[in-house]
């Protein structure tokens, strides 16, 4: 396999990963209405949200580069494990809200 398709496999990854914590962020989102500790659980959010844009950014960036250069820097920065420890912390905070 070619260091162009791992790499573009690799980004393919990561997007399938950003999907699914934003499913979660709109399903957290749909049940924070009305809920009792609704300002806590917001700020909680807030806060997911900005690492899941922070993490989305390093990832546009990484496209960007020449395709050998991605995967010392996906290796480097250890994203894959970033986006499931986000989506680790988004299933607690969904969970809190009574999945």
């Amino acid at each position: 396999m070619s260091i162009d398709r791992l790499a573009e496999q690799q980004i393919r990854l990561h997007e399938a990963r950003r999907k699914h914590l934003d499913a979660l962020i709109e399903k957290i989102r749909s049940r924070l209405e009305g809920h009792p500790r609704q300002a806590e659980h917001e700020a909680a959010l807030a806060e997911l949200v900005a690492r899941r844009d922070r993490l989305q950014v390093q990832i546009d960036e990484l496209r960007m580069q020449h395709p050998d250069d991605w995967h010392e820097e996906i290796e480097k920065a250890g994203l894959m494990g970033l986006w499931d420890i986000l989506a680790r912390d988004l299933e607690a905070l969904l969970e809190k809200l009574g999945d």
